[in-house]
C-alpha cells in the first residue's frame, strides 16, 4: 500500500488510546513516540514488524514510514506523543541526519513511564513540552544510532507524494512533476493511475482539502484565507473539492466544529 502523507495539526499532538490502533501507512515531519501501558501494538516501522508490549516504547523518526495493525481487537492503553522536532533546537542529535538502529525500547525506566502518564493529563503547552523533553531523553539514552545515507522514502510514487507534501500550497503541474523526478508527463500519469487511483488533480484536491480541514479546526482564520493559505486557485475550486471530500461546503464544515466544540462544553 501507498503511504500518504499526513499533516500534524500542532507542534505536540497527545493522544490517549485504548484500543489496539489500525493506521495505515503514513509519513511526516515529526517524531512519532509511542509507550504501551498496558496489553499492546503491533507495529510495521520502515519495513520491520514489531509487538510492543507493556512497558515498551517506540521511537519512530521523520519521513520513516510506519504503519499501526492489531491481529485481532483487543483493549489495550497506550499514549501517542508526535512532535516537531524543530522543537528542541540541538537537545538531541540532528534527527533527519540518524536513524536509531532498532526503534524500539523494551522495559523502559520508571521516570520516561511517569513521564508518559503525566503527558496525558497536560493541557498547556509547557507542561506538555517539558515532559516530552524528559520521556524523549530516557529513551535516547536506550537508542544506537547509525547514520542515515539515503532518505526512507526512495521510489518514485514516495517521492512525489513527498515532493507534494511538501508543496501543495504552489502550483503543481504534470510539467512540474516531470521536470522535477526528469521523467515524461506520460510516465508520472501512469504513477497517478497504477500506483496511487487517482488523477494529479484529485489528488491534490484531497492533500489541500484535507490542510484546510485542519487549519478550520485548529484556528479561528476566515474561510477566505484558508483557501488562499491551502494552495487553492479560487474560491469555488476549494469549496467544489472540500465538498465532494467532506461532503458539505468548507462554511459548513466550520459551523458543525462550533457546534460540536458548543456541545461539549455544555456537557461539561
Amino acid at each position: 500500500m501507498v503511504p500518504f502523507y499526513e499533516f500534524q495539526p500542532s507542534d505536540i499532538n497527545v493522544i490517549h488510546n485504548m484500543r489496539e490502533l489500525k493506521y495505515n501507512a503514513h509519513v511526516h515531519e515529526h517524531i512519532e513516540i509511542i509507550y504501551v501501558f498496558d496489553k499492546g501494538q503491533h507495529i510495521n516501522i520502515d519495513g520491520a514488524d514489531y509487538e510492543l508490549c507493556a512497558g515498551d516504547a517506540a521511537i519512530i523518526f521523520p519521513d520513516v514510514i510506519h504503519t499501526y495493525y492489531h491481529e485481532e481487537k483487543r483493549a489495550t492503553d497506550q499514549v501517542f506523543v508526535i512532535c516537531n522536532p524543530k522543537l528542541f533546537k540541538g537537545l538531541f542529535p540532528d534527527f533527519k541526519r540518524f536513524r536509531p538502529f532498532s526503534p524500539v525500547i523494551r522495559g523502559v525506566d520508571e521516570t520516561a513511564a511517569l513521564a508518559f502518564r503525566e503527558i496525558i493529563d497536560c493541557t498547556g503547552f509547557p507542561e506538555q513540552l517539558a515532559w516530552t523533553i524528559l520521556a524523549l531523553a530516557r529513551l535516547m539514552k536506550r537508542v544506537v544510532l547509525e547514520h542515515s545515507e539515503t532518505a526512507p522514502v526512495e521510489n518514485l510514487t514516495q517521492k512525489i507524494i513527498t515532493y507534494i507534501a511538501q508543496n501543495f500550497k504552489n502550483e503543481i503541474t504534470l510539467d512540474t512533476l516531470a521536470r522535477e523526478f526528469s521523467v515524461s508527463k506520460h510516465y508520472i500519469t501512469q504513477v497517478f493511475s497504477e500506483n496511487l487511483k487517482s488523477s494529479l488533480p484529485n489528488y491534490l484536491s484531497l492533500i489541500r482539502a484535507e490542510y484546510a480541514a485542519g487549519l478550520i479546526r485548529s484556528t479561528d482564520d476566515s474561510i477566505t484565507n484558508i483557501c488562499v493559505n491551502s494552495g487553492f486557485s479560487s474560491q469555488s475550486t476549494f469549496n467544489r473539492a472540500f465538498k465532494r471530500i467532506y461532503c458539505m461546503t468548507p462554511r459548513e464544515y466550520k459551523e458543525n466544529i462550533g457546534a460540536l466544540y458548543k456541545f461539549n462544553e455544555n456537557k461539561n
